[in-house]
Order: structure tokens, then C-alpha cells, then sequence
């Protein structure tokens, strides 16, 4: 996909890496608009924030722990220097 989303970066805590529970529901939200073309609604919860550890979000999208790695690093520097 050529609209495809960035995948959010992660939190590094205690040397491990978490993602916050709700920059990947967002991120899900915006690959479904992505594929379907069209315009999903934003929905922000009211729930805490949760974070998730890498070999869950892994198991979520379907991919292995490398393939998050390069999800990660695929994002370009100014991207990331950005935020």
C-alpha cells in the first residue's frame, strides 16, 4: 500500500520495548481506512492507558518480533527526530 500509516514507536522501559495501548488501536483504525479507501472514525478511549510489550503487538498484526523491528526501523529519520 502506498498510503500505508507509520507504525508507532515504541517506549523503551526496563530495556524492553511497549507500545501504548491506544497508538495501536489508532494505527489499526488507519490501516482499515487505508485498505478500504475511504475514512474511518477516530474513537479515543476513556480506559487508562495500558502498554504493550513487543511480543504481544508481534502476535497482534500477525508478524514475527523481526518484522516489527523493521517496522520500526523503516520509519524515516526526520520522522522520528520529530517526535
Amino acid at each position: 500500500m502506498s498510503n500505508e500509516p507509520n507504525f508507532p514507536l515504541p517506549i523503551r522501559m526496563r530495556g524492553r520495548l511497549f507500545w501504548r495501548r491506544t497508538e495501536l488501536e489508532l494505527y489499526k483504525h488507519k490501516l482499515m481506512a487505508a485498505a478500504l479507501g475511504a475514512t474511518i472514525p477516530e474513537t479515543i478511549s476513556d480506559r487508562i492507558e495500558t502498554f504493550v510489550p513487543a511480543d504481544q503487538v508481534a502476535r497482534e498484526f500477525g508478524f514475527g518480533r523481526r518484522t516489527l523491528g523493521r517496522r520500526i526501523a523503516g520509519r524515516p529519520a526526520a520522522e522520528v527526530a520529530a517526535e
